[in-house]
């Protein structure tokens, strides 16, 4: 019997004493007066009040050591329950460990890149294009060093650029021995721009703006440093200047770097603000002409709403080599709208205009394309349709609309 019952039964036979012993004394006695029966009354019912009043509280009393039982022991099954999915993750990682690649030290992740074009075109033949066939290899050298390496190769890039002489894209070590940085040591993507630098699996038109393929979405070998805080990322490099897979032409290095700035981070309707600038330098020297780039970027997204726009204005466009680089100066910009209409249907509307020499007459283009992606697994398979409306200026006006659609698997 615990102490809260023994109190309960202690009051009650306390109670039915006294009624006994007020029987006993009314039956002994020659009989009360009317005067003592009543105060006799009184002192009972005054009694079993205090008596119920302290049964009360006894059982709120109860009721609140349960709630405290309940809460104590709350923890232990919830620590329970953590230690069932701690233990499944760690099954889970250890099947996943299992069917990792073996390699020599650390860790390889190996990814990849599929893209199937078909183009229909008013200037040209209709064509299959194997766009894209990347696969890139990423790992670290040990878990408790910040050194980490990529490797990627496109296959593809051979046949459609016949100029290029090997597969290889991007190859450079990450060191992470700075708070906040990273330095890459390589060959890679020069970074300028918005959509030169995105992934090729996640820009949302098919193919990238004319000024983010001349002058962001370049390759080169050099150094770079890269910070990333909560409200602005950025970074710098020094590279040859003589583009991907080449050897460096003389004795003058170029600078390039990106700043981004989320000046809303914090905020739930303007955290998908992001403004920024770029810009490329490497003056003239010798036989070599001066190379500059100068570029604005800003991009917004919004639940199913998003819209981009950049800038860019450079000088030596001929092509990323420091042995064709010429005097043009050239600009260009555009702007896009997009908006899901299903979580899967995305709509997409592009406008842009470029001018490959400032000086020249009648050789400025437009562009409009329309299109449509949908997502089947995310970036990692979606099928897109785009139609691009080309204008030229009248003196060189040729009817080269393209429709083209493609399929996209990323691995």
């Amino acid at each position: 019997m615990t102490r809260y019952s023994q109190r309960i039964f202690q009051a009650l036979f306390f109670s039915l004493t006294l009624l006994a012993i007020a029987t006993f004394s009314c039956e002994a006695s020659d009989g009360p007066t009317g005067g003592d029966w009543e105060e006799r009354f009184k002192t009972l019912e005054s009694r079993v009040g205090e008596l119920e009043a302290e049964n009360s509280a006894l059982k709120d009393e109860v009721k609140t050591l349960k709630i405290q039982r309940q809460a104590q022991e709350a923890p232990i099954s919830g620590s329970s329950d953590q230690i069932t999915t701690l233990k499944e993750r760690v099954t889970k990682v250890e099947k996943g460990l299992s069917k990792q690649v073996q390699v020599g030290t650390g860790s390889l992740k190996i990814t990849g890149l599929l893209q199937g074009w078909y183009v229909v075109d008013q200037d040209a033949n209709d064509r299959f294009r194997l766009r894209r066939s990347e696969i890139k290899f990423a790992g670290k050298i040990a878990e408790e060093q910040p050194i980490e390496y990529t490797v990627m190769i496109d296959p593809a890039q051979l046949t459609e650029d016949a100029s290029r002489k090997s597969p290889l894209q991007d190859a450079f070590i990450t060191l992470g021995y700075i708070p906040h940085h990273t330095i890459d040591i390589g060959q890679y993507k020069v970074g300028l721009g918005e959509e030169g630098t995105r992934s090729s699996a996640k820009i949302d038109t098919i193919e990238r703006a004319y000024i983010s393929r001349t002058f962001g979405d370049q390759r080169d070998i050099g150094v770079r440093l890269s910070g990333k805080w909560p409200y602005v990322d950025y970074n710098v490099g020094v590279f040859n200047g003589s583009g991907m897979n080449q050897a460096d032409a003389n004795d003058q290095k170029d600078i390039a770097g990106r700043m981004v700035f989320k000046p809303f981070k914090d905020s739930e309707k303007l955290k998908g603000l992001e403004m920024g600038v770029s810009g490329y330098h490497r003056p003239a020297h010798g036989n070599t002409f001066a190379k500059k780039r100068l570029g604005f970027e800003s991009r917004y997204e919004y639940k199913k709403f998003s819209i981009k726009g950049e800038y860019m204005s450079g000088q030596g466009t001929a092509s990323s080599s420091a042995t064709t680089e010429n005097r043009t100066l050239a600009n260009g910009w555009y702007s896009q709208l997009g908006y899901y209409f299903v979580p899967k249907l995305q709509g997409v509307l592009k406008y842009e205009q470029y001018d490959p020499n400032e000086e020249a007459a009648n050789d400025r283009a437009q562009e409009t394309t329309a299109g449509l992606n949908y997502f089947i697994e995310k970036y990692n398979a979606k099928l897109q349709l785009n139609y691009i409306h080309k204008d030229e200026q009248k003196a060189s006006e040729v009817n080269n609309d393209q429709v083209i659609g493609a399929i996209q698997v990323a691995f």
